[in-house]
C-alpha cells in the first residue's frame, strides 16, 4: 500500500469520525429531550426494559464487520452519556452531575462528596458498602455508601432528606413499611408491594425495586422459570419480589409462611396457592426459595425447613448471601437438589441500584469479584 493510499484512507476515516460526531450529538439533543419530557410525566432516566430494546434492534441491523459484543461495547457507553446528560440537564431546576474525583485535586471526601447507604437492622453483615464505594472508586466518582442501622424508620427518612443523602437500599425489616414514608413509588415497586431502592430529588424520595431483577438471574442459573413451580418461604419484601418475578416470568409461585395472615395476604394479591409453615410438607414445587433471614450470618446454624422435605425439590435457593451457602443449602446438596445462594440475586440487584443512582453502566464483575472474596475471609476467619 502506497502512502498516498493510506493517506487517502485516513482522510476518509476522518470525514466519517466528523460525520459520526454529528451524529452522536443529535442522538444526545434527542436524549435531552426525551429527558424533559421524563421529568415532565415523573419518570425514572433509567429504563431497563428500553435498554434492553436498543441493543435488541442493533443485533438485528448490525451487518457487520463488527461482533455483537463490540456494538454492545460502544453503546453501552453511548447509552451511559446519555442517562448523564437526562439527569443533568432535563429539570428545570438544574443540578451539576457527580463530581468525580478525577476531576478534583484529591481523593478525599469533602463537602462535595455525594452520600449514599442502605437502611435496614441489622446491616452490620452487609456487603453492600464494600461493593458500592469500589465501583463508585473505580469510575471516579465523588461519592462514598455508608451502612446505617435503623431503629427510627420514619426519623431516619427525614434526617436522610435533611442532609440532602443522594439514595439508599432498603433492607430487611423496611422494604414495605418504607412505603409510606417515601413520596412516590415507579409502577414496578407498586406491583411488588415493596421497594428496596430510595432516589433522593431536592423535594422528593421517589422509591422502587431491584430485587426482582437479581432474583429472576438468580432462579434462572437453576431452571427455566416458565412452566415450572416455586414453594416461596416468606411474606416480607424479600417475598414479593421473587413472586413479582417468578410470575412476570412465567412461573407459578406458592407462598409459604408462618404468619397465616401475612402469607395469605400476599397469595392473594398475587393469585397465588398459599400453604402454612407447619403444612409445609404438602406444598409441592419444582424448586423451593427460602427468602426469609432465618440461616443468615450470625445465626448460620439455623434452617427455616426441616430437613425431611428437601429431598421433594428439583432446586433449592436461598436469597441469603451471608454465609455464601447456608445451613439449607448444605443440607439440600446433600439431598441432591441444585443449589443457588442469594449471592447473584444481591450482586444484580446493586448493579441495578448504582446505574439508577450514577447514571453510569455499574462494573459488575468487579463488584462480583469483591464480594466473593469478602465472603471467603470471613468464612476462613470465622471457622
Amino acid at each position: 500500500m502506497s502512502k498516498d493510499s493510506l493517506n487517502t484512507l485516513r482522510r476518509t476515516i476522518e470525514d466519517l469520525d466528523v460525520a459520526l460526531l454529528k451524529v452522536l450529538n443529535e442522538r444526545a439533543s434527542v436524549s435531552v429531550q426525551i429527558g424533559k419530557l421524563k421529568d415532565q410525566n415523573s419518570l425514572s432516566i433509567y429504563d431497563r426494559r428500553r435498554e434492553e430494546a436498543i441493543y435488541g434492534y442493533l443485533v438485528r441491523h448490525n451487518e457487520g464487520p463488527m461482533k455483537t459484543s463490540d456494538i454492545n461495547r460502544i453503546f453501552s457507553e453511548i447509552i451511559s452519556v446519555s442517562r448523564e446528560l437526562q439527569s443533568t440537564m432535563s429539570r428545570d431546576d438544574y443540578e451539576p452531575p457527580v463530581k468525580s474525583r478525577a476531576d478534583s485535586n484529591t481523593n478525599a471526601l469533602s463537602g462535595e462528596t455525594s452520600v449514599y447507604g442502605i437502611l435496614g437492622n441489622p446491616v452490620a453483615h452487609s456487603m453492600s458498602p464494600l461493593m458500592h464505594n469500589a465501583a463508585f472508586t473505580l469510575l471516579g466518582i465523588d461519592a462514598i455508601y455508608l451502612p446505617f442501622e435503623v431503629e427510627d424508620l420514619q426519623g431516619a427518612v427525614a434526617g436522610m432528606k435533611a442532609l440532602r443523602i443522594k439514595g439508599a437500599s432498603v433492607t430487611h425489616p423496611f422494604k414495605t413499611q418504607i412505603i409510606g414514608l417515601i413520596d412516590e413509588i415507579d409502577d414496578t415497586a407498586e406491583k411488588i408491594g415493596a421497594v428496596n431502592t430510595l432516589v433522593f430529588g431536592k423535594e422528593r424520595i421517589r422509591g422502587t425495586n431491584t430485587d426482582w431483577v437479581g432474583a429472576v438471574r438468580c432462579l434462572e442459573t437453576l431452571l427455566p422459570i416458565e412452566g415450572h413451580r416455586f414453594v416461596v418461604l416468606g411474606a416480607g419484601g424479600a417475598a414479593r419480589a421473587v413472586v413479582f418475578g417468578i410470575i412476570s416470568k412465567g412461573g407459578k409461585a406458592i407462598v409459604v409462611n408462618r404468619s397465616v395472615e401475612e402469607g395469605r395476604a400476599l397469595a392473594e394479591e398475587f393469585n397465588c396457592v398459599f400453604v402454612p409453615l407447619s403444612e409445609i410438607e404438602s406444598a409441592r414445587g419444582d424448586c423451593l426459595v427460602n427468602t426469609t433471614p432465618v440461616g443468615m450470618y450470625p445465626k448460620e446454624n439455623e434452617m427455616p425447613v426441616p430437613r425431611q422435605v428437601l429431598g421433594t425439590y428439583k432446586a433449592v435457593a436461598d436469597v441469603i448471601y451471608n454465609p455464601l451457602k447456608t445451613m439449607l443449602l448444605r443440607e439440600a446438596e446433600a439431598a441432591g437438589c441444585m443449589v443457588a445462594s442469594g449471592f447473584e440475586m444481591f450482586v444484580y440487584q446493586g448493579t441495578e441500584q448504582f446505574t439508577i443512582w450514577t447514571g453510569r453502566q455499574a462494573p459488575v464483575e468487579l463488584m462480583r469479584k469483591l464480594v466473593v472474596e469478602a465472603l471467603a475471609q470471613h468464612k476462613a476467619k470465622s471457622s
